[in-house]
């Protein structure tokens, strides 16, 4: 699968694996959810055997089971052609044959997940088995719902798409072995494909040398202009060819970049923030979204809240800041709310950035406890999106295109800064507070809580700041 990304990445993993770039938090929680997920689906298969060994053990009693008469194995393993697989479920249906179950924690069915069955498939065919079906089950989040977790999964018959595949494999496959049988490092382009379909671990390495304002980040550049880019290993907007068709905004973006000039638009910018209403709320949630859904009425991969950060502005400048982090596994809903609502008053604007997402958190809040639902949706009903300024009205060529805060904020208050912190994304908060509900040792515990507490802290801080900086531009 790492070679059907890029040969280049399958070769630096087998030949030179210390060039990896270790995992975040946030990555190995996506591992560990997908361990959860596959743990749970096997509960629908109570007649299932684990296949527990590793490499030849396991095919060895894979073997053994198959020929004992059993019906259902789960990390069966099968070696054909160079490629050892380990399938997730296989069925043995009536008639002998065999049934190949894949199960992913996504949504729904993607490209790579056909590309995986196919070449299960392959092994299957080659060492023997009679495979009639091929099937995928991942997460249904339709309509299930917690506590009812019978519909958690959805079953997709794949086998015609993965037959279309199946013709490839063996070209696929000679061309990895073709890689892995040189001892010199493939030399591969850069691209989309060092995110797609996995983040790779050897990108770090791979993208030395490119500049940090490249072409990757022209907003919305097609895949075709970017690929004509790297091909004439054009990498550096400032080598950018003045004829190069752009749309406006990616002009505008390209021009800043090349002449080092932001954009601000002064007048809207004042005219934005005589809009805002005190005090001041500057509000930011911190939230949780698992594949198994864990709490009343939440569907998989459903956000809610675990934390909140509010610092409330007064006029005279006067500065206070509340605060909720939910500290073990019960739902953590019911009493940040009632902080909350107490936090923030029945007036006054609440500064948010990205508005959307906590727009659609406070209203869903509201629907599933009716109890605080007028004053959520008034909260809702106030808020400000921060972040709308540096879509529209202040563009940097240091933002590289985006408007994240991460980006603003060196730039408006580089006295402030989120390198120094333990937690520094909101995904790592996810994988730190999963961790820290579960921490039996105290000091761990703690020592969790505490970054978890800067990590929120410093968003709001961080808007305050930039609050800060626009009315003095405005001024």
């Amino acid at each position: 699968m790492s070679g059907l990304q890029c040969q280049k990445r399958l070769w630096l993993e087998v030949k030179e694996p210390n060039r990896a770039t270790a995992l975040a938090p946030a990555q190995q929680r996506i591992i560990n959810q997908g361990n959860e997920v596959g743990h749970y689906a096997r509960q629908q298969f109570p007649d299932g055997k684990l296949i527990t060994g590793n490499s030849l053990d396991a095919i060895q009693e894979t073997q053994q089971a198959t020929l004992s008469g059993a019906s259902c194995l789960f990390e069966a393993a099968f070696v054909f052609d160079g490629l050892l697989i380990r399938c997730d479920i296989l069925l043995r249906n009536a008639t002998g044959d065999w049934e190949l179950i894949e199960v992913k924690s996504s949504s729904k069915v993607k490209d790579e997940h056909i590309e995986d069955v196919a070449l299960q498939k392959y092994v299957l065919i080659g060492a023997g088995i009679s495979l009639n079906t091929t099937k995928l089950m991942h997460i249904n989040t339709q309509d299930c719902f917690y506590p009812h977790l019978s519909n958690l999964f959805t079953l997709e018959n794949i086998t015609s798409k993965v037959d279309k595949t199946l013709k490839k494999i063996p070209s696929l496959l000679q061309n990895s072995k073709t890689t892995l049988a040189s001892d010199i490092e493939p030399e591969f382009t850069v691209g989309k494909h060092c995110d797609k379909p996995n983040p790779c671990p050897f990108k770090n390495s791979c993208w030395q040398g490119i500049p940090e304002a490249s072409i990757f980040t022209i907003p919305r550049l097609h895949e075709e202009k970017l690929k004509d880019l790297v091909q004439r290993k054009i990498f550096d907007l400032l080598s950018l060819p003045t004829n190069f068709p752009l749309t406006e905004n990616q002009r505008i973006y390209v021009d800043s970049i090349q002449t080092k000039q932001p954009m601000i638009d002064q007048e809207v910018i004042a005219t934005s923030l005589t809009n805002l209403e005190y005090p001041l709320h500057f509000f930011d949630f911190e939230t949780h979204n698992p594949a198994i859904p864990r709490f009343k009425g939440l569907k998989p991969y459903e956000q809610f809240p675990f934390q909140y950060s509010c610092h409330v502005l007064q006029e005279d400048d006067s500065l206070e800041h509340y605060e909720y982090l939910h500290a073990d596994e019960s739902d953590p809903r019911p009493s940040l709310i009632a902080a909350l609502v107490t936090a923030i008053g029945r007036v006054g604007s609440v500064i948010v950035y990205h508005k959307s997402f906590e727009s659609k958190l406070l209203k869903k809040l509201a629907l599933d406890f009716p109890r605080y639902r007028q004053q959520l949706e008034s909260i809702a009903n106030r808020l400000w999106d921060q972040e709308d300024i540096f879509k529209k009205h202040y563009k940097h060529p240091a933002f590289l295109g985006k408007t994240s805060i991460k980006k603003v904020l060196p730039i408006l208050v580089p006295d402030l800064s989120y390198d120094d912190l333990e937690v520094k994304r909101g995904d790592e908060a996810q994988a730190i507070w999963d961790e820290m509900i579960k921490a039996s040792e105290p000091r761990r515990k703690q020592k969790m809580t505490a970054a978890l507490k800067a990590y929120c802290k410093l968003d709001t801080s961080a808007m305050v700041e930039i609050h800060k900086a626009l009315s003095a531009i405005a001024r």
